[in-house]
């Protein structure tokens, strides 16, 4: 069974030497590595120009992003398995041995999800390691409970079947930072199944440059994205379409993003009056009790002193 592996990448000479060598060291037999570099100025492409004989191809040229980088390199990929691993992450030994016999031993799968250990700039371990946990597109979309519950999918450790890349389709390009995840939810909706890969497969390095750290911007594309899936009717739970429904017509609220007609945005108990499914919302009901408890204790603390 072969894999190919797609590295996009731009600026980058400070790590992807590393990174090549963590690929091109792997214990597997039929290894497609492919690196495409978006015309780097700091001397990416010397580094990348030494290892050009042991890679199945790369190139050196303007791009519009990561994500258009990744569909190039992918369209090109002839692997039966697929994956990607940005130019300042590190692939674990043995992790792509492990991710193959988890295909093997399930043929149904479609998905392979392994293990995240973080590493610092100087390839120094980081706290504990992640390992995302999501089985189905209900998961997918329950973002306040799954995604930002330490369940997500962080990219590196996902690696899939290239007959679910032809069913799904590329990357979405209108997205800079979650057109990972805005995939993994079009593989659910497509019905992939999950085969976990229960060991680290890639040391993910934290490091103030990464475009990762974005994260209010990510954030707003999860929630673009919710929204646009929940737009399809999908087959999750009523209850919990509920739920996210309420949850993101709330956090425009917050962030100031719904429009109202002009005038300042009101109160939060003249807004609930106007969307009263926020009380679905967990956080809309913590304020509310909270809110409760606060005047309880006025009401009490009055009384005591009359």
């Amino acid at each position: 069974m072969r894999i190919t592996l797609v590295t996009p990448c731009y600026n980058a000479a400070r790590f992807i030497a590393e990174t090549i060598e963590s690929v091109l060291a792997q214990d597997v037999p039929d290894l497609e590595y492919l690196v495409l570099d978006g015309g780097s100025k700091d001397g990416t492409a010397d580094v990348i120009r030494r290892y050009e004989s042991r890679l199945a191809w790369w190139i050196s040229e303007p791009d519009s992003g990561q994500t258009n980088a990744l569909n190039r390199g992918l369209k090109r990929a002839t692997g039966d398995v697929l994956g990607f691993l940005n130019a300042d992450d590190v692939l674990a030994p043995g992790a792509l041995r492990a991710v193959l016999d988890a295909f093997e031993k399930d043929a149904g799968a479609e998905l392979a999800v392994g293990e995240v250990e973080w590493i610092d700039a100087g390839s120094r371990p980081v706290g504990t390691k992640h390992s995302g946990s999501i089985a189905n597109l209900a998961e997918a979309l329950d973002i306040y409970r799954v995604w930002w519950g330490q369940r997500q999918f962080v990219q590196p450790e996902v690696f899939f079947r290239r007959s679910l890349w032809a069913r799904v389709g590329a990357f979405d390009e209108n997205y800079h930072l979650a057109f990972d995840y805005d995939y993994w939810v079009r593989c659910f909706q497509a019905g992939a199944r999950v085969a976990k890969v229960p060991r680290p497969l890639v040391h993910f390095r934290l490091h103030d440059a990464q475009k990762s750290v974005a994260a209010e911007e990510a954030a707003n594309e999860i929630r673009a994205i919710v929204r646009k899936t929940l737009d399809t009717d999908p087959p999750i739970p009523r209850s919990l379409r509920r739920r996210i429904e309420a949850q993101l017509s709330y956090d425009h609220y917050q962030l100031g993003r719904e429009s109202w007609a002009g005038r300042p945005r009101p109160s939060f108990a003249a807004a609930l009056l106007r969307h009263p499914g926020w009380i679905f919302s967990p956080e809309v009901r913590a304020r509310l009790q909270s809110a409760c408890q606060r005047r309880f204790f006025h009401a009490k603390d009055a009384s005591s002193q009359s």
